[in-house]
C-alpha cells in the first residue's frame, strides 16, 4: 500500500517569476500537461486536479468556459480525425458526446493529447480558441511558460 507521504502531490507550481494557476490571466503562456495555450487578454486558467501523466483545468474567456483534460503520455483518442496534424498543429477529432457532455480531442501524433469538454455544443468562438492550442509530450520542456503544471512525489 502506498503511504500518504508517497502519494503523488499535484501542485500548480510556478517557476521563478510565474503565477499560480488560479491567478494566471492572459496575456500569458500556460503549459499544462500537455496543452500549451497562449492566453489572450480576458482569458484565464484554473487548475482543478492532476495525476501522474495528466491534469484537468478550467479555461475561461470571452468564449465561455471549457474543462480541459491534458495528458502527457496518451494514446490516440477515440473517433475520427477531422483535421490532420500539420507541423506543430495537432490533429483534431470530431466532436463526440459522453457522460461529461460534448468533447473535442486533440492529439500530437505521439503522446500528447487534450480533451476539451463543454456541457453544451461548442460555439464557433470555443472552436477557434481550441485551434490555438499546441501540445507537448511528457518529458519535453516547452519554452516561455508563465505557468507549468509540476508534479512532485511526496
Amino acid at each position: 500500500m502506498i503511504k500518504a507521504s508517497a502519494v503523488l502531490l499535484v501542485a500548480a507550481l510556478a517557476i521563478p517569476g510565474a503565477a499560480l494557476a488560479g491567478d494566471l490571466e492572459g496575456p500569458a503562456r500556460f503549459c499544462g500537461y500537455s496543452p500549451i495555450i497562449e492566453l489572450k487578454r480576458g482569458e484565464s486558467v484554473t487548475t482543478l486536479q492532476g495525476g501522474i501523466h495528466g491534469g484537468r483545468f478550467r479555461w475561461d474567456g470571452p468564449f465561455g468556459s471549457m474543462t480541459v483534460d491534458g495528458i502527457g503520455w496518451a494514446s490516440r483518442p477515440p473517433g475520427r480525425i477531422v483535421e490532420p496534424r500539420v507541423g506543430d498543429k495537432p490533429a483534431r477529432f470530431a466532436v463526440r458526446r459522453d457522460d461529461r457532455g460534448y468533447v473535442i480531442a486533440l492529439w500530437n501524433g505521439e503522446h500528447g493529447a487534450a480533451y476539451f469538454t463543454s456541457p453544451r455544443p461548442f460555439t464557433a468562438k470555443q472552436r477557434h480558441a481550441i485551434a490555438r492550442v499546441r501540445l507537448f509530450n511528457e518529458g519535453e520542456d516547452p519554452e516561455g511558460c508563465d505557468l507549468r503544471t509540476v508534479f512532485f512525489w511526496g
